[in-house]
């Protein structure tokens, strides 16, 4: 479809049981982190097809050496949601990255969610650094769990990593709100967006006034160049 090799959760073809694909052939995200995790998930399938057709019991055998982000493929692997098993950076300018589910994907599949925002220059590394960019957060709106993480600014692709942890971790709004971060980092956003979860009106009104705080230092600075 579309070019791509059709696979399964074993990333075996659906057509050939007996090919298996891996990376850039079966689409999205066309990174070189994701394409090895999947070769390697792979080549561990076939290894076990090969001993079950030997007559070899695998379970006595030296397991072949999966990294952990291979593993997360397993039975829960979907090209088509691909963004739920590993971070997808997209090096552009400004940077995007994410992992984990959108609001959308979480309600479609039925998930109670919520979602925070956090503007870069709510934070003081923003301000200082880099104002125009944005960090949401989608919760579970029970239990809070941290389901989705959303990143457009500067190091987009780097601080994604935390979130991704985050996700995998299950941990909730409160576990980042009570952690402290060292200033002056972009993981501040983290917490600002953790909080913002929880008060929708109060966030609103702090990016309005974190906006319009902007807007006036570069009046002010304009108007120094032209004095």
């Amino acid at each position: 479809e579309y070019g791509n090799v059709q696979v399964d959760n074993d990333l075996s073809s659906a057509t050939c049981p007996r090919l298996f694909a891996a990376g850039d052939v079966i689409g999205r995200p066309f990174l070189a982190s994701t394409g090895v995790a999947q070769g390697l998930r792979a080549i561990d399938r076939i290894d076990k097809l090969l001993q079950l057709e030997a007559g070899v019991d695998a379970s006595a055998t030296m397991p072949f050496p999966v990294p952990a982000m291979a593993k997360a493929f397993g039975a829960t692997f979907d090209a088509g949601i691909a963004n739920q098993e590993y971070p997808v950076g997209v090096w552009t300018s400004p940077e995007v990255a994410w992992f984990g589910l959108s609001i959308n994907q979480a309600k479609s599949r039925n998930i109670p969610a919520i979602e925070g925002i956090a503007l870069y220059k709510e934070s003081l590394r923003g301000v200082v650094f880099s104002p125009d960019g944005l960090l949401k957060l989608v919760a579970h709106e029970n239990t809070h769990e941290i389901i989705g993480v959303h990143i457009v600014g500067t190091d987009a692709c780097e601080i994604i990593h935390y979130g991704m942890e985050l996700v995998r971790a299950k941990r909730t709004l409160s576990d980042v709100i009570e952690a402290t971060y060292s200033a002056v980092t972009f993981h501040e956003l983290y917490q600002i967006a953790a909080r913002a979860c929880l008060d929708q009106e109060g966030a609103r009104l702090r990016r309005r006034a974190a906006g319009a705080a902007w807007a006036a230092s570069q009046q002010e600075l304009r108007a120094d160049e032209l004095a």
